[in-house]
């Protein structure tokens, strides 16, 4: 299957004061058509970041490389490759709606804009697809809606903007950068299935970043599991979920609570420690100091292996990683 979109050794420096940050370090993957693909991992990791320097959106202290970057036929490294498909083929929903919606202008503005740059449509061209669009994420009054400001609309309702926004180009690809997080549990169900039919409908490529590996089970074809800034675990959503060979991962599973098996009142799962700091060079596996499986190996190179099924993995861990009642507890470090 061709991929629509390409990352191979994706990298992105910040540079600091106490030294050179490595936000991302050498992310490889691939987005097929119409699939979606979760990005997931604690925050501190480097999803947004990761996503940030696929739409070239990155902070000006931040530097951008990749071995291949690139979207259908774009080369997207080279000249204005990135400034072509950016808003137009590949378009996001940034994380906070609140933040993310300018508040001096009306909706209607922020809507068009994008629409008569890469269209080259007129103003009422723009206004009438931006109808359109605020229509099909189920926004009663439309017409309305454009001339009222961020401020007059409620979180859900902001949040329908931003998607309709993402997808006044009509877009190939959709990055939703954790677009339920600052929503309350009814409305993220209601966005969650709004951007479900919205798939099926336009046949668009999804790629999801979350902490939250409860909503990745309901949504993901394939997942990838970020930490400290790298890829540990790939696979589809059945192999992260049954079989994860990271300890990471299986941590991140451990914290979920399962219906009808965690008892009410129970202590949920918690990973020991924190994510250690990416500024200077960083040797060997990462989750190490937090990893109950962790031996003196783990401080040298760890290969990236993977079976014939596209199950990749950054461990030198022989065998899935057994749930958490069966493995020993890492202890929180002093």
């Amino acid at each position: 299957m061709t991929a629509l979109l390409t990352v191979k050794d994706l990298r992105v420096d910040i540079s600091t004061r106490a030294g050179l940050l490595h936000a991302v370090r050498g992310m490889s993957f691939e987005v097929h058509e119409g699939e979606t693909l979760c990005i997931v991992g604690e925050s501190g990791c480097g999803k947004s970041m990761t996503s940030l320097a696929l739409m070239d959106l990155l902070p000006r202290k931040a530097r951008r490389q990749a071995a291949t970057l690139q979207f259908g036929q774009t080369d997207m490294t080279r000249g204005r490759g990135a400034a072509a498909v950016r808003g137009n083929e590949m378009a996001m929903i940034f994380q906070e709606p609140m933040t993310a919606l300018n508040p001096a202008f009306p909706i209607g503005d922020q809507m068009t804009e994008a629409y008569i740059h890469h269209k080259g449509a007129s103003r009422a061209e723009a206004e009438a697809r931006a109808v359109e669009m605020l229509t099909e994420v189920g926004i009663a009054s439309p017409e309305k809606r454009l001339g009222q400001f961020p401020h007059q609309l409620s979180g859900g309702l902001r949040q329908r903007v931003m998607i309709a926004m993402a997808l006044m180009t009509s877009p190939r690809l959709l990055i939703a950068d954790e677009p339920t997080t600052a929503l309350d549990v009814t409305i993220q169900a209601q966005i969650l299935r709004l951007l479900r039919d919205l798939q099926d409908r336009l046949g668009i490529a999804i790629i999801f970043i979350t902490h939250d590996l409860g909503l990745v089970s309901r949504i993901a074809d394939r997942v990838v599991v970020m930490y400290a800034g790298a890829m540990v675990e790939e696979g589809s959503a059945a192999q992260i979920f049954d079989a994860p060979r990271h300890p990471y991962t299986r941590a991140l599973i451990d914290c979920i609570p399962q219906p009808g098996k965690t008892a009410r009142g129970a202590a949920l799962g918690t990973i020991a420690g924190v994510v250690p700091s990416l500024i200077g060079e960083v040797r060997g596996c990462a989750f190490r100091s937090r990893c109950p499986l962790a031996g003196p190996a783990c401080t040298g190179d760890v290969p990236v292996r993977g079976d014939a099924g596209g199950h990749r993995w950054v461990c030198l861990a022989d065998a899935p990683v057994p749930p958490d009642d069966n493995r020993p507890k890492a202890e929180v470090p002093a």
